[in-house]
């Protein structure tokens, strides 16, 4: 009995001991790392965007020591352009330093020339990886709509490639003749382009386009152990000619960075359209790519080079610690969610230690170390950018680290779907009731808006929301009174910058109060008993709240929210 009790235990031991393993360790990777990162690329970017030899219609693509490579921005076919001023807007974003925004705007809008062109064969698939990291990033901050209208017209371009009747974007003319109707894992980066614009202005028929070409590639480029192919060729009648690859090792093997890309864009995809098809591709990939990493989680440049084709690609690991960290957010199981964003840490534990981090004081301009484009293939056996800091590396290491910081504090942020800004605040809330929270404006300019619902509410639209608060794009908050948004008193708000909000509403008489007040100011009465929004479903209780975004994702943050009964 007594043996069998140890058994038993020792048993549950174990168990114990490979579930905690299998959710992934706790990694070094805190607050300080992420800051000296950020402030490694603050020095190296600095450094690029004052240096003599690279004006404005240049852009850094690859270096070892020494200076950038730099391609032009009239380089039609070439893919890097939006990487420097998307890294030059994220510096922006830290502080508001009007030097970075100069810097990012003129790179930015040197790509202007690159948004259209009549002849297709010079329009390129890689436009969204050109203009939603700079025009994107611009639009975020800043609100400036030229940068929207740039986007669009770029998005127009990209929707020209679309090849209705194999449902992909054709993604290149250049090839020799070989391809007929190519498909390449890469232009998954380039679907956001077509998601965003469907949804901020442009042709509701791009989403569509997007999500056929992201079930196309689930279907075709994925294998059954969650690998890639790197090329898809079709027949223009839609057949399937050739799987393959362009720079990957060999036509079985798996790309690493391709992987990456895959990885990267299904989660992208599913952000946008919450089609669980594009979160199962997003897991199957992922699964394959973390079964096969390396002890410091940067892997080889693709996972089947023999022996003597070992090198490292710190570029992949870098896309896919940004994409791991989004994709844990998504996935219902915790213990999933976990291994996803422990493993996104160990990325970045790897990422920021010496062996990766170009030092901020000494070395080449580049951020991070040993990236590889490809090393070597049968179309070009000499490889590419070998064992190089690569601007894309650069760019998603630090696109991987701010969200670290933004997603490593509590509260909630706001999102661009409506299910999925929807908060339960229980039942009960009925009556007159206080609400109070604090409220952070992550960029400027916004559409934000929290509002308010009954529990038995669907929260579809803007409709169900009851009672809103919102602030606006013009940079003020007002709030729903009735039919129409109005304020009593005018307050602006500023990114980064906390307000306190209380709310008194009475839900028999359907009307409600709402105050804010700055940081350092007194409160500000902008809604003195405004009525409900008219045309909202019957709301007998404060059940749900919504943040809704108007633009982006994560375009604000709430705290400590509560709902409680007025003082006696």
């Amino acid at each position: 009995m007594n043996r069998k009790r140890s058994s038993a235990a020792l048993l549950g031991l174990m168990v114990g001991c490979l579930c905690i393993l299998a959710a992934g360790p706790a990694r070094a990777f805190d607050g300080a790392a992420a800051d000296r990162v950020l402030q490694t690329a603050q020095q190296k970017l600095r450094a690029t965007a004052t240096h003599p030899s690279i004006p404005t219609n240049q852009y850094p693509k690859a270096t070892t020591n020494g200076p950038w490579r730099l391609v032009p921005n009239t380089a039609n076919i070439d893919w890097v352009q939006g990487f420097f001023p998307g890294q030059l807007w994220l510096m922006y974003e830290q502080g508001r330093d009007p030097f970075w925004r100069t810097k990012a705007d003129a790179w930015t809008r040197s790509l202007d020339i690159q948004k259209s062109n009549p002849d297709l064969r010079q329009i390129t698939h890689d436009l969204g990886f050109k203009f939603m990291t700079s025009y994107g990033e611009a639009y975020r901050l800043t609100g400036d709509d030229s940068y929207r209208q740039t986007m669009l017209t770029a998005a127009g371009s990209l929707a020209r490639r679309f090849n209705p009747t194999v449902g992909v974007i054709d993604c290149c003319d250049w090839n020799d003749g070989t391809w007929q109707v190519p498909l390449v894992t890469d232009t998954m980066m380039n679907l956001e382009l077509l998601f965003w614009g469907a949804r901020n202005g442009g042709n509701p028929a791009w989403n569509d386009m997007a999500l056929r070409h992201a079930l196309k590639t689930a279907a075709d480029m994925v294998r059954a152990d969650g690998g890639t192919f790197h090329v898809v060729d079709y027949s223009t009648s839609g057949t399937i000619r050739s799987r393959g690859t362009f720079q990957g090792f060999s036509n079985s093997s798996t790309w690493s960075r391709g992987q990456a890309w895959a990885i990267y864009g299904f989660t992208m995809s599913y952000r946008y359209t919450r089609d669980p098809r594009m979160l199962q591709a997003a897991q199957k990939v992922t699964d394959y790519y973390l079964a096969r990493l390396p002890a410091d989680s940067v892997p080889n440049w693709d996972f089947n080079a023999p022996a003597d084709q070992q090198q490292k690609d710190s570029s992949a690991a870098a896309v896919v610690a940004s994409a791991l960290q989004e994709l844990s957010r998504y996935v219902a199981d915790p213990a999933v969610a976990l291994r996803y964003r422990n493993a996104a840490l160990a990325m970045l534990d790897s990422l920021a230690s010496p062996a990766y981090l170009n030092p901020a004081t000494s070395g080449g301009p580049g951020i991070l170390l040993h990236g590889t484009a490809f090393y070597r293939t049968a179309i070009k056996p000499s490889g590419e950018d070998i064992d190089k800091s690569l601007i894309y590396g650069d760019y998603y290491l630090v696109e991987a680290v701010k969200r670290f910081k933004l997603w490593n504090q509590d509260g909630w942020l706001s999102t661009l779907g409506f299910p999925e800004s929807v908060r339960g605040l229980g039942t009960g809330n009925t009556g007159v009731r206080v609400v109070e929270f604090d409220v952070t404006p992550l960029s400027k300019f916004i559409d934000g808006v929290i509002g308010y619902a009954d529990t038995s509410a669907n929260v579809t639209g803007y409709p169900s929301l009851a009672m809103s608060l919102r602030m606006n794009p013009s940079g003020f908050f007002d709030v729903r009174r009735g039919a129409a948004y109005a304020a009593l008193a005018s307050v602006p708000y500023e990114a980064h910058t906390t307000y306190h909000v209380r709310m008194r509403t009475d839900l028999v008489a359907r009307t409600y109060s709402v105050w804010v007040r700055p940081p350092g100011g007194a409160e500000v009465l902008l809604a003195d008993r405004f009525a409900f929004r008219s045309d909202a479903p019957p709301t007998d209780d404060l059940g749900k709240v919504s943040l809704k975004s108007g633009h982006f994702d994560n375009e604000f943050r709430v705290r400590n929210h509560t709902v409680k009964a007025p003082p006696p």
